[in-house]
Formats: structure tokens, sequence, C-alpha cells
């Protein structure tokens, strides 16, 4: 580890050191200086500290200090990948703040795959689950790693639908890697470390605070080639990651959905100020991207007319068990065998209540 990559790791322990002010400090000193030893000589540093944020960096000056957190980190399988190292993600390295150092914990080689955001609301409708599934499903099954943010909702669909899939995923913290948020996905993070990663620009022991939320959404933009905002409402963080995707040139899509439901009007608002393309399925985004599509899966023989029946009755919003047999007047056994068939071949998702909806 160089002394710059370690002059990054010291003043990430510090958590009132904005990005900016950080960057400022890196600034201030050539490559190669340990500016913990020398950083009381610059009377700008001190000029933007208060003082008692100036003396608990002075506190922290001892070498020793800062190597028994890197061995804590290593010790705990976590590794640091700063902006000066060979493997720090390229796409990343092009946005206008990109993260200094990387806190990763898991497979870091998928640090420099094809990646595609999946994000939306941690609210999502029966329809949004669909959604979220179908395209993570898909996007898995053409080698693509999917990145999201943990968050309870669509990120966590994503993440997964990805592993049900044997694909790849990137989970982006907020926080430090010893502060999982939301609890709920302490197991989900754990797995995500076997074969998958999650990354946070924080050093481990940072708190999920909330205004740290939107700031980690500029790297699951960054990492990735495009952003696909599934379900959002009006106000949805999903939005600003879709608005860090077009700052930075990416591909950005947005699944459109009922005008009078309140989680779409996020996705439908970025359709309609055209800051975002129109989505009707994976293929668009894949098209888009210039993705292969070899692995997706195509229905290999025709429906029959029941089985269509069926279909066309569930295809814009759910249906219990009872209402399809009411409305298609099959027998409980038949319609149950149909609904099997089609929730095997993918077309049919089942969802709570014993209700269905098309895929």
């Amino acid at each position: 580890m160089t002394i710059d990559d370690r002059n990054i790791i010291w003043l990430d322990l510090f958590p009132f050191l904005t990005y900016q002010k950080k960057s400022r400090i890196l600034d201030l000193f050539p490559r190669g200086v340990d500016i913990k030893k020398s950083f009381s000589s610059k009377f700008e540093i001190r000029n933007m500290l208060t003082d008692l944020e100036y003396n608990k960096m002075l506190a922290l000056v001892d070498d020793k200090i800062l190597d028994d957190k890197i061995a804590r980190y290593q010790a705990d399988g976590i590794e640091m990948i700063t902006i000066h190292d060979s493997k720090y993600p390229h796409l990343l390295r092009e946005i206008s703040s990109p993260p200094l150092c990387l806190y990763c914990k898991g497979n870091t080689q998928l640090l420099d795959t094809n990646c595609i955001a999946i994000v939306g609301t941690r609210k999502p409708t029966d329809y949004g689950i669909v959604v979220t599934k179908q395209y993570a499903k898909a996007f898995a099954e053409c080698d693509l790693t999917i990145v999201s943010g943990l968050a309870t909702g669509v990120d966590t669909i994503a993440h997964k639908t990805a592993l049900e899939n044997d694909g790849k995923t990137i989970a982006v913290l907020a926080g430090g890697l010893y502060n999982i948020y939301p609890a709920t996905n302490i197991s989900l993070a754990k797995k995500l470390t076997e074969n998958n990663l999650i990354i946070s620009e924080n050093c481990p022991t940072t708190p999920s605070l909330s205004y740290l939320f939107p700031i980690r959404n500029r790297i699951i933009a960054g990492l990735s080639r495009g952003v696909v905002v599934t379900e959002g409402a009006e106000k949805s963080g999903s939005l600003k990651t879709a608005r860090f995707g077009l700052e930075y040139n990416r591909e950005v899509f947005a699944v459109p959905g009922k005008i009078n439901s309140p989680m779409s009007k996020g996705t439908n608002s970025l359709i309609k100020n055209l800051t975002a393309s129109i989505t009707l399925s994976p293929d668009d985004v894949l098209d888009a991207l210039n993705i292969e599509k070899e692995n997706s899966k195509n229905i290999s023989r025709q429906l029959d007319i029941k089985e269509q029946f069926v279909l066309n009755y569930i295809r814009t919003e759910k249906r219990t068990f009872q209402e399809i047999a009411d409305y298609t007047e099959m027998s409980a056994h038949e319609l149950n065998t149909i609904l099997m068939g089609l929730e095997m071949e993918g077309l049919v998702t089942k969802l709570a209540n014993n209700s269905y909806i098309m895929s």
C-alpha cells in the first residue's frame, strides 16, 4: 500500500471531512508526501476546520493508529481500492466526483464487468415487484452485473433475483460496511460477500446517515453502463440516480406505470420530460446497450386459447385465484394446472394471498 493510498484511508477516518474537503487537502500536497505528518503546516487546512475538528485530526497522526485500522479491515476481509489503484473501475473514474476509496467485501473482480443499475421505490406495488424481477432475471441471464443500493423494495428484489438466477450483483452502501442498513438485509449482505460484492466509499465504521444516501447514488450510476428505474414515486431517491446517470452520459430507462399510481409518478415523469427512454421490456435495454441476448429464454410453443384467456385477464393487474376462476368459469383443478404451467414458463407470477399477475 502506497503513501498516497494511506493518505486517503487516513482522511476517511474523519466523518466531518466532506468529499470536497478531502479533495482540497489532497491537492495541497504533492504525491508521495505523508499528509498526516505535514498537514499542520498548511494554514489552508486550519482555516477550513473548527478547533474541535482540527484537534481530532492532530490526535490521530500516529502511524500505529492507522496501521491498526487497516489491519482490522483486512482481517475482516475488507479490501481497500483507492483511486490510484489499477483495480479501480474505469467507468467510475470518469465521473465528476469519483470516490477516493472503495471499501469492498466480496468478489472485487465484478468491478471490471458490464454493470447495469436497477433502482426504484422502497415500497413497490405488485406491478413493480413483477417488473423488477423480470428485468433483473433477463439481465442476469445475459451476464450483466446488477448494481443497486441494498435498500428495501426494488433494490432488494434486484439483488435477490440476480442471486436466484445465478447472476452477479453489487450492492453500494451509504454507510460503512460495519453498519449494514437496513438491518433486515444483514443476512442478504452477508450472502453477497460470498461470491458477489458489497462496497462503500465511507470507512467501515461510518453510520448510515440520511444525507449519505443521495450521495451514494452517484456511485450506482457511475459504475453502470445504464440505469433502469422500474418503479418510483414523484420524490423517489431513484430519480436522483437517474439524474446522475444523465450527467455521466449513461443510458437511462424508465418503466411506465398507471397514470393514477403514486408509485409510477416518478417513472412516468422521467418519460414525459424526455429525461429517460421508455422501456417496455428488458430487450429495449439490451438492444440499446448492444448486449447479446443469446441466453434469453423464449416460449417454445404456441399458447392454447384457455392459457391466452387467463393471461389477458391478469395482464394489467393482479387477480386472486377465485377471481380468475369466476371470470374464466374453469374448474379449480383445470385452472390450477394452467397457472402452474404458465408460472413455470415465466409468464405468470404468483403473489401473496394466492394472487397472480402476468410477468
